[in-house]
């Protein structure tokens, strides 16, 4: 599993795109 700074790292990548959301329902 990916850690929270991984997560927020493609978040700001991809700009809160469907990279961040399944990510936190996920874990």
């Amino acid at each position: 599993m990916p850690t929270i700074q991984q997560l927020v790292r493609q978040g700001r990548q991809s700009k809160f795109t469907k990279s961040k959301t399944p990510a936190l329902k996920g874990s």
